[in-house]
């Protein structure tokens, strides 16, 4: 966490000092520091999946329904990443965009649950 602290920390100053001379540079040494952020929490994620692994295995779930999990998870970091980055660069409709295509993609992935979940109630109702 503290690399990730230090990154976004001299990010940030490079972009406020840079930034104010160049707005083009800033903008780009804002989505540097972005993409190197977030590579550092891809490694974190990686212990996420592990445990969700474990969890479905102890407790018996589908691990289909781990993987859509999983799935949702990374499509709403990665929409909202790509989101904030688009705020900083000032293209709050291209945000807006991106937060929409995220959750409708979102819901996309989640449709087979639901399938499942009216199935069951399906077979419970007379």
């Amino acid at each position: 966490m503290v690399k990730i602290a230090l990154v976004g920390i001299a990010g940030m100053i490079l972009a406020v000092i840079v930034g104010s001379m160049r707005r083009d540079i800033g903008i780009w040494i804002t989505i540097v520091s972005g993409i190197i952020i977030f590579f550092f929490g891809i490694s974190r994620f990686e212990y996420v999946v592990d445990m969700f692994h474990n969890l479905a295995d102890y407790i018996g779930i589908h691990e289909t329904y781990i993987k859509i999990i999983l799935k949702m998870i990374g499509i709403a970091y990665l929409s909202e990443f790509t989101a904030a980055i688009c705020r900083d660069a000032g293209q709050n409709a291209i945000a807006g965009q991106v937060d929409f295509f995220g959750k409708m993609s979102m819901i996309v992935v989640s449709l087979p649950v639901l399938q499942s979940l009216l199935e069951t109630i399906g077979e419970v109702l007379p």
